[in-house]
């Protein structure tokens, strides 16, 4: 055991294993960074009268709970995940058409907004009721009377658009005056090679 080169490389491997003992030792007690628990990318989506979905991502495995509620400062209400994932989507149903609501996102015992500030979202409103429309009996097809869309006359081009300069018919466009109108204006203006 007097030869240096095995001396040398004993160290060596002895070194590498106290390095790696140190590194897991550090991650089993301090474990991962509170960022990685933290709500990245939180959006409120479907939208709806009375229910909206929300989803986040985090760096870990993580299993939160949003609370909400109709004030920043009074989330009493609260919708906890299923199961731990770095997906998260929650489904907030039973709330009321036409109001804002506020929320945050509790991982553990800790609290995640936008900022110091709940997050917000504003639900559709109502839906006015709409009378059914009332539906008439159906006819022969001897008697069918043409629909608003058969009688429909295509113009030729010949009337509507009675202006020559091209600003003008510019001007009019969709009044009166077509694309083509300005396009056949236009192509007059510019002589052709």
């Amino acid at each position: 055991m007097n030869n240096p080169v095995i001396k040398k490389t004993a160290a060596i491997i002895v070194g590498i294993m106290v390095f790696i003992g140190l590194v897991v030792g550090y991650f089993a007690i301090f474990g991962t960074r509170a960022a990685d628990f933290e709500p990245r990318d939180v959006i409120v989506s479907n939208i709806e009268k009375n229910s909206v979905r929300a989803t986040w991502a985090t760096g870990v495995d993580t299993q939160g709970v949003v609370e909400y509620g109709t004030t920043p400062t009074a989330l009493n209400f609260f919708a906890p995940e299923a199961t731990k994932g770095k997906t998260h989507t929650i489904d907030l149903t039973l709330l009321s058409p036409n109001t804002t609501y506020y929320f945050d996102v509790r991982v553990g015992d800790t609290k995640y907004d936008n900022g110091g500030v709940p997050w917000t979202f504003t639900t559709k409103g109502a839906e006015s009721s709409v009378a059914s429309p009332t539906i008439a009996p159906t006819k022969a097809a001897s008697d069918a009377q043409p629909t608003p869309f058969q009688q429909l006359k295509i113009s030729d081009g010949t009337e509507g658009c009675t202006e020559t300069d091209c600003t003008l018919i510019k001007a009019k466009l969709g009044k009166g005056c077509s694309t083509q109108d300005y396009f056949k204006c236009v192509r007059k203006l510019t002589p052709t090679p």
